[in-house]
């Protein structure tokens, strides 16, 4: 309960009106007063609000004999205006009554922020007739056991909507801030306040923040009016029923509670920079909306000075409203080096995130363009005549891409300067773009190398059906980006081995099947492979029998002493008649080399 003492906001000449002729007995000179003990009593609840419809809300009261609620407006010195009241006077029965209403009539005194006082007033003279002039002594104010007037100052504030200038964003528009007294609707009308009703949505008592309201798929260019207008929820069935079944529009004062604001135009600007097509994807730096919308690419027209429409080349991307950075699209068809093509903004509008575009329709239309130029797949590799690994592979050192790429293998033409093609004798290898080192590529099966062959390694492009090599030559996918050949050198017999415990080594291949510690013969100028798998057991070639890493042969020898890997040995023409095989560590680990010429 709030309590104001009259004279607190009065003048000397209103406490005598009101306290001298109605509410007090005089008593000595020394101006003391003492209650009447008939006069009624009561009590009152109300708060600072939001009006709806102009009515204050009156939380609770109590009277001990039935009593008026009235309001007052303020005076410029912040006290009520009387004898004079702005609202209808609600008679009220003795007891305890919560949530009433009290209708404002005089709407001079209304606007945002505006200070009013609620006050109680007894009911006599004639019953049910609200009577108080400051004059009659009828329906005079009730005041407290301390002799204050029972009266609340209350601020109120405007139902209100607050809106911007703003583009349709997937059909719908978006309000910023909605103040409710009550629970209700915000409408938003076309053309004018009283035009069609194009969408609604709930609203909330309270503030309401980023309100989105469908407003259908019609299409807006730009410089529309549209008018959002709050409606009360009655009766609260949760269904939108104005004008046929209530939600009747918010009232402040005289005035309906709608504001109006202006449709812009779809803007965008694009930043895609000329490029290489990774796979079948380019990319968008930057693109800048001020409303949800497409990005496809056009192909360039038959003239070559424009895109080509209605048909895209791509597949449709949604892009909000906003800043969108590093846009990826997919293209659908195959680009070539220096092939002009245009990333393009469409509105997204009609049935929303479903690409409309076709020329026949007028929903998802062109806003902006920007033409790329597309530049040729890069690729350099650093590759080295070498020999034939002992499972049957080749390793391009280093290969440097600006794309995702294939590299392969070709066989020569018989010429020494070409390559057949489009047939390819090895396993694609599918490289990410930037550099990758020691590429080990391995053929396919029936493919035989032979020593001294000359084979073509080729960097291709991929594209069309990303991470499926598809050159033949004719399809126009996984193009050739450079090539370069290498010389083959073939080993002329590989060996597998492995070990016994401790015991010996175990050798296979040449007409060996896990043959302990045989005597092997070379041929000098030939070469051999061995693959070492016998770990914790270093396989050196030697010119003296025995354990230790001493006397080692390395002439023509690579990777002499693995315990695991492979040992190649190009046996030298002066190489001696006998050489031999030992464990660095273990002396029964060992064999001999007859060298032949």
């Amino acid at each position: 309960m709030r309590l104001k003492k009259v004279n607190k906001y009065l003048s000397k000449a209103f406490v005598a009106l009101i306290a001298g002729m109605f509410l007090f007995s005089a008593c000595d000179d020394d101006d003391e007063t003492t209650m009447d003990p008939d006069m009624p009593g009561g009590m009152l609840t109300v708060s600072d609000q939001t009006l709806s419809q102009n009515k204050v809300m009156i939380s609770n009261v109590n009277f001990d004999q039935a009593g008026w609620i009235v309001v007052h407006a303020s005076t410029a010195e912040g006290g009520p205006v009387v004898p004079d009241i702005i609202s209808e006077p609600l008679l009220v029965q003795p007891g305890s009554k919560s949530n009433l209403e009290v209708m404002i009539n005089d709407f001079s005194a209304l606007e945002d922020g505006a200070k009013l006082w609620v006050m109680l007033h007894t009911d006599d003279g004639i019953e049910g007739e609200y009577e108080f002039d400051g004059a009659s002594g009828f329906d005079a104010p009730i005041t407290d056991e301390n002799g204050d007037i029972v009266m609340t100052d209350i601020t109120i504030s405007a139902p209100s909507i607050t809106v911007e200038n703003q583009a349709v964003s997937s059909n719908t528009v978006t309000i910023s801030k909605v103040n409710a007294a009550v629970d209700g609707w915000l409408v938003i009308h076309s053309g004018e306040a009283t035009g069609p009703v194009l969408g609604q949505t709930k609203v909330i008592a309270g503030t309401n923040t980023d309100v989105v309201v469908n407003i259908g798929n019609e299409v807006f260019e730009g410089g529309e009016m549209l008018f959002p207008m709050l409606h009360i929820e009655s009766p609260a069935d949760g269904e939108y029923g104005f004008p046929d079944n209530g939600d009747a529009p918010e009232v402040f004062g005289e005035d309906v509670v709608v504001v109006g604001f202006e449709t812009l135009a779809l803007t965008g600007s694009i930043t895609a920079e000329d490029q290489i097509v990774q796979g079948n994807t380019i990319t968008a730096a930057n693109l800048t909306v001020n409303a949800d919308a497409w990005v496809v690419v056009h192909a360039s027209n038959a003239t070559n000075d424009g895109p080509q429409v209605p048909e895209i080349i791509s597949v449709p991307v949604r892009v909000p409203a906003g800043s969108n950075e590093d846009v990826e699209i997919e293209l659908t068809e195959a680009v070539a080096a220096g092939d002009v093509i245009y990333v393009m903004l469409h509105t997204d509008n009609g049935v929303i995130g479903e690409y409309e575009f076709d020329a026949g329709v007028i929903f998802d239309g062109p806003v902006k363009t920007e033409s790329i130029t597309v530049q040729a797949p890069t690729g350099s590799f650093t590759a080295n005549n070498q020999t034939l690994s002992a499972d049957g592979t080749i390793t391009v050192e280093s290969i440097t891409v600006g794309q995702p790429s294939w590299v392969v293998v070709h066989r020569d033409d018989g010429t020494g300067e070409g390559f057949v093609a489009p047939g390819i004798i090895s396993v694609p290898v599918l490289l990410e773009a930037g550099t990758t080192t020691d590429i080990e590529i391995s053929f396919e099966d029936g493919e035989e190398i032979e020593d001294g062959e000359r084979l073509w390694v080729m960097l291709h492009n991929d594209n069309g059906t990303v991470g499926e090599y598809e050159f033949d030559g004719a399809n126009g996918f996984d193009s050739p980006i450079v090539f370069d050949f290498v010389d083959i050198t073939v080993p002329a017999t590989r060996y597998e081995v492995a070990n016994n415990s401790t015991t010996a080594y175990l050798f296979t291949g040449n007409g060996l099947t896990d043959s302990s510690n045989p005597g092997i013969t070379l041929t000098r100028g030939e070469t051999y492979t061995f693959t070492i798998n016998a770990s914790a057991h270093p396989f050196y070639i030697k010119t003296v029998q025995g354990s230790g890493t001493g006397n080692a042969f390395n002439d023509g020898v690579t990777n002499n002493g693995a315990e695991s890997g492979t040992i190649t040995f190009t046996v030298p023409l002066d190489a001696p008649d006998t050489l031999f095989y030992n464990c660095q560590f273990h002396g029964g680990m060992t064999g001999t080399f007859t060298i032949v010429s």
